[in-house]
């Protein structure tokens, strides 16, 4: 037989706390509802149109199954708004100044490193940028960039010698001798040289190296006077009782061939110094070089016959004054000429001095 006894329904039992739960999430989403629904029919009622269609319902449930979808855009919307406004204005202007010069820009980069390549403008390493590169641009903003150049430059200064003067009272006055070669002092510098825009330069020295240095001269000047000239003694008178019959002049002696005395007896006699002064010129230069041609002084380098001090002088008499006798000869007679007069006058001042 059928059951005719009604069935117990079986009704699951929802704890009051879960019941609020459930009302207040029902409430909030029949809110959002609301709000959308309010939302679009007042756009609709704002925007012109030729043809209205009509709002399909919305039910509870129908939202209920949409909930977390329209949350989800809700963020989502959120999310693309913070994103679009990092991003600058299309067509910002910004000033660039380069080295004082301004250019306007207007550019749709978005970094400063990007409106410098846009507008070609070339920076490099050391060169100076008011903002920093990877900076995001705004409007209005200005860029100033300081150019910075640097070359090097390679400089020489000279330091003139100075000559120095010392009496010395073995030369006579009026001679002078060159003790030390003046030598100039060189010095090369390097310097490297910064210029900033259009601003000053930096002047920054890198190396420094002395090529030579400074030597002065130093010279001996002559402060000795000279003897003064003996006087002549006149020849004894000639006596009649005398054999010889010659007068008091000493005879001029015979020298053989290619001696040297014998050129300068030739050489003598052609200025008019007979015997007597010959025999003055020969103790002179027999005591100085022995009538030798390159006879040398070792110590001071007095060099010929004559010993010219130094060897060179001889020159003005000829340029084979260092094998030649005659032109060392002959450039003695006019050093003793022009300086003492005679042969005689030589060997007095040698006798006194040790030298002549």
């Amino acid at each position: 037989m059928p059951d005719l006894e009604p069935r117990a329904r079986h009704r699951e039992v929802v704890p009051p706390a879960h019941r609020l739960q459930h009302a207040a999430r029902r409430g909030l989403r029949g809110a959002v509802l609301t709000a959308i629904v309010g939302g679009t029919l007042a756009f609709a009622v704002a925007t012109p149109s030729t043809t209205t269609q009509p709002l399909a319902p919305v039910t509870a449930a129908a939202f209920e199954g949409r909930g977390d979808a329209v949350e989800r855009h809700a963020a989502g919307s959120a999310v693309a708004s913070r994103f679009e406004s990092r991003v600058p204005l299309p067509g910002a202007a910004i000033e660039i100044v380069v080295d004082g010069e301004p250019q306007q820009l207007t550019t749709s980069a978005t970094t400063v490193a990007e409106a410098l390549l846009e507008a070609g403008v070339l920076v490099d390493a050391d060169d100076v940028v008011s903002v920093p590169m990877g900076q995001r641009l705004s409007p209005g903003m200005t860029i100033a960039i300081t150019s910075v150049v640097a070359h090097d430059r390679h400089e020489t200064d000279t330091d003139p010698f100075e000559t120095i003067e010392e009496e010395d009272g073995s030369l006579l006055t009026g001679e002078r001798e060159v003790l030390t070669e003046g030598v100039d002092g060189v010095t090369a510098t390097t310097v490297r040289i910064t210029r900033r825009g259009e601003g000053e330069e930096d002047r920054e020295v890198i190396a420094r190296a002395v090529l030579s240095e400074r030597v002065d001269e130093v010279i001996r000047v002559g402060t000795a006077e000279p003897e003064p000239e003996p006087e002549p003694v006149a020849p004894p008178a000639a006596s009649s009782s005398s054999s010889s019959g010659s007068s008091g002049d000493a005879p001029v002696p015979t020298f053989s061939s290619g001696d040297t005395r014998a050129i300068g007896a030739e050489l003598a006699g052609a200025r008019g110094w007979g015997g007597d002064q010959f025999q003055c010129l020969d103790q002179l230069w027999e005591r100085e070089s022995n009538w030798r041609t390159t006879a040398e002084n070792p110590s001071s380098g007095a060099y010929g016959i004559p010993q010219s001090l130094p060897g060179s002088k001889m020159a003005s008499a000829g340029s084979d004054w260092r094998t030649n006798p005659a032109t060392q000869i002959t450039w003695g007679l006019d050093y003793i000429a022009g300086r003492y007069g005679t042969p005689c006058g030589a060997l007095s001042h040698s006798h006194a001095r040790g030298w002549y």
